[in-house]
């Protein structure tokens, strides 16, 4: 089951514009048998609720505000009888841990989050990847200021891929190709749509209609759109949604439930 909990980009929208599609910044919850995934912790991440007794694994894609402003403001410290990992496909966790420590302490906030925290347990990408072979999990870096790191997993033999954020351009065409073939899912940036992406050079987003040529391309089942402009208007998105009714285009809505093996 996927969950989005967050599907705007760069900051939080609550006004009546935005009731619809939803207005918190990105956090997309995967619930397995197994183990609770979780990428990114824009501030959707406060809804989410840990699972009790099964392994929580949150895949952070980068550090800007925007995906990670949501991490403190979560119950943390509920009991959980099982760990809590934290992990990034582009730092070690000591960098890592180092990153976050800084953002989450004074000046910039008011307690020194991660000291406080004794839950949270960084690890590297690729021993958690060989922790939990039978989920395939991968990464790939992708074009964004500071790097950005996107992620892919298998479910039920279903490839699910998350490519938030990521300015695409012909270069990484091929490799980001054979990263998502025949993938039942790919969350693509749809930040900005071909017009507004010319004015946009350079700030690290895609547009909407390069995701679904990427999704035709990659063979993929579902190509979801997320990220949303903070401007972009529940009617907006509905006319896109219309105009593109006959590909395999969705628009990703907060609090929606979807069957990744469907």
């Amino acid at each position: 089951m996927l969950i989005h909990h967050g599907v705007r980009g760069s900051i939080p929208c609550s006004n009546f514009e935005t009731t619809k599609y939803g207005g918190n910044t990105p956090c997309i919850e995967i619930i397995t048998d197994k183990i609770q995934i979780i990428f990114d912790c824009g501030s959707g991440f406060s809804k989410v609720k840990f699972a009790e007794k099964i392994p929580t694994i949150i895949f952070l894609s980068h550090f800007h505000h925007d995906h990670i402003q949501g991490l403190p403001f979560n119950e943390f410290n509920v009991k959980n009888s099982k760990p809590i990992f934290l992990t990034n496909g582009v730092y070690k966790n000591n960098i890592l841990k180092d990153i976050l420590s800084k953002y989450l302490s004074p000046p910039y906030f008011p307690i020194d989050f991660i000291k406080e925290n004794n839950v949270i347990k960084f690890i590297d990408f690729d021993e958690i990847a060989s922790m939990y072979k039978e989920f395939n999990f991968d990464k790939i870096i992708l074009n964004h200021p500071g790097k950005a790191s996107g992620y892919s997993m298998s479910l039920e033999n279903k490839k699910f891929c998350y490519l938030l954020d990521n300015e695409f351009d012909a270069s990484q065409e091929r490799e980001l190709i054979q990263f998502c073939k025949d993938s039942h899912s790919i969350i693509w940036d749809g930040m900005y749509t071909e017009i507004e992406l010319e004015e946009k050079k350079g700030w690290g987003h895609s547009s909407i209609e390069q995701g679904i040529n990427f999704g035709q391309k990659a063979n993929s089942k579902n190509l979801i759109i997320s990220h949303h402009s903070p401007s972009r208007s529940d009617e907006q998105l509905d006319r896109i949604k219309f105009k593109y009714s006959g590909t395999n285009l969705l628009i990703a809505s907060e609090n929606e439930r979807m069957k990744i093996n469907g």
